[in-house]
C-alpha cells in the first residue's frame, strides 16, 4: 500500500516536472542562452493599447533589426525600463489588474536575474546601437500621455519579439 501511494506521488511530480518544462521557451540571446515562461507572461497580459499612431515599441527598428550578438543587452534594458519606470509608474484599475501586473513584474525580474548572471561572465555584449535603440524607446515613452498604460498595452510587441528569438 505504501509502495503504491509513493509511486503515485513520484509520478505526479514527474508529470509535473515536465509540464513546467514544457512551457519553458529557451531564448538564444547571443551567447547567452535563458528559460522564459512565455506561456504564464501571456496569461497574465492582455492588451488594451487602443492608441496605436504612436509605438513605444517599434517592431521595425527597435526589435526586429537588434543584432542576435546584441539581443541580452537590449533585453536587459527593455527589463530593466519596464521594471523602473513602467510598473512603478502604472495604476491599475482594479485588484486583478494589480495582480496580473505584479505577476508580470515578477517574471521579468526572474527573466532580468538570468540575464544578469549572462552579463556577469561577460556573455552579454551592448553595442552602441543598443544605447541608441533604449534611448529612442525612453524618448518615445516620455512623449505619451498615459504613460504606463501606453507601454502595457505594447507588451505584445515585446512577447512576440522574445517567442521568436532563436
Amino acid at each position: 500500500m505504501k509502495s503504491s501511494c509513493l509511486f503515485r506521488v513520484i509520478f505526479a511530480t514527474l508529470l509535473l516536472c515536465l509540464k513546467l518544462s514544457a512551457s519553458l521557451k529557451r531564448l538564444h540571446l547571443g551567447h547567452c542562452v535563458i528559460s522564459v515562461n512565455i506561456h504564464e507572461i501571456r496569461h497574465s497580459f492582455q492588451s488594451k493599447d487602443e492608441r496605436t499612431d504612436i509605438r513605444i515599441l517599434h517592431k521595425s527598428y527597435s526589435l526586429q533589426d537588434t543584432e542576435p550578438v546584441d539581443r541580452c543587452c537590449f533585453l536587459r534594458h527593455l527589463l530593466r525600463f519596464y521594471l523602473a519606470t513602467v510598473f512603478n509608474h502604472c495604476k491599475a484599475s482594479s485588484p486583478l489588474v494589480s495582480r496580473k501586473v505584479s505577476s508580470i513584474a515578477n517574471a521579468f525580474l526572474s527573466i532580468k536575474k538570468e540575464l544578469r548572471l549572462c552579463n556577469e561572465v561577460s556573455m552579454c555584449h551592448c553595442g552602441e546601437d543598443v544605447k541608441h535603440k533604449c534611448g529612442q524607446i525612453l524618448s518615445q515613452y516620455e512623449k505619451m500621455e498615459p504613460l504606463s498604460l501606453k507601454a502595457l498595452g505594447e507588451l505584445d510587441i515585446l512577447l512576440d519579439w522574445m517567442d521568436k528569438a532563436d
